[in-house]
């Protein structure tokens, strides 16, 4: 991987093939789980010839820097484009999965010059204010503003040390479970390598992560979005609602929206989602 000076901020970032830009913003919030492991996107393993895609860890999260300034979706947005500027691309697709698809979307609202197509994958318009761990985060957020960074860490030191293990979904195959649990191990490995002090830094910067979306819902101003957009999402989808990709295919006239059937969240990690995906950047290579 590469790294950029982008607004004071090192940010790591790494291209795939050649070809018309295809700049894609990943989701979470960032924090412990992405700095620990960092893990490749999943949208890098079907990337269709003629493409060059351009993924990056944002600010607090992954290998990039973290700061403990307060910031919002403005500021996340403004790193993705300060990136493509560095790296010389004018125009290009953007493509954005569950968190990062509300970046994508304040991206194309603040630099609508820049995007010939939008990608927008288990995601909505606002994800912070009517989901139960949208409004935990808020919660804690505020607590981070009014006790301090330290204070909420050692209250929570035990529990971010010893994670309970996530409960696997019915049907997981046992290859599945096989590398899931050694992905654990991995973590855990990480975790005891890890001193107090970065954990708490990894985790203030996840709860900045978490701050800047709050408050953010991009509903009205769907139906200025102009470009050709694709929308997928997974009908069994328990951290997004499905219905808030309908939202979006509802609000944005020139959209696709393609439905995976049976498809939880991480909507990339379905194969029938990446062909989709690749389908529909070489429509739009067809079409240009």
């Amino acid at each position: 991987m590469a790294r950029a000076t982008i607004g004071g901020l090192e940010i790591e970032y790494q291209i795939y093939g050649e070809g018309t830009p295809a700049l894609f913003i990943h989701g979470g919030f960032g924090g412990p789980n992405s700095s620990l492991l960092p893990s490749p996107n999943a949208i890098t393993r079907d990337i269709p010839h003629g493409f060059q895609l351009i993924t990056f860890d944002r600010r607090c999260a992954g290998e990039s820097d973290y700061t403990l300034d307060w910031f919002d979706l403005a500021d996340i947005a403004s790193d993705a484009y300060g990136l493509m500027q560095y790296l010389g691309f004018e125009q290009s697709i953007v493509v954005g999965s569950s968190m990062g698809g509300m970046v994508a979307l304040q991206y194309i609202h603040l630099f609508s010059h820049s995007v010939t197509a939008l990608g927008l994958m288990n995601t909505g318009a606002d994800l912070m204010s009517r989901t139960n761990w949208g409004q935990r985060l808020a919660h804690q957020v505020n607590r981070h503003k009014n006790e301090g960074d330290e204070n909420v860490f050692a209250e929570y030191r035990e529990r971010l040390r010893n994670p309970t293990p996530t409960a696997m979904p019915q049907g997981t195959s046992s290859e599945a479970r096989r590398q899931i649990e050694a992905g654990r191990n991995a973590y855990m490995n990480a975790l005891t390598k890890t001193s107090d002090e970065d954990l708490c830094r990894y985790h203030a910067g996840m709860i900045r992560n978490a701050s800047a979306f709050l408050g953010r819902d991009f509903t009205k101003t769907l139906a200025n979005i102009a470009v050709p957009t694709l929308i997928i999402h997974g009908d069994a989808d328990d951290v997004v609602p499905y219905e808030y990709s309908e939202q979006l295919a509802a609000g944005i006239d020139n959209s696709k929206f393609i439905t995976i059937p049976n498809a939880r969240h991480g909507i990339l990690s379905y194969g029938e989602a990446r062909e989709a995906l690749s389908d529909w950047l070489l429509s739009l290579q067809t079409h240009r």
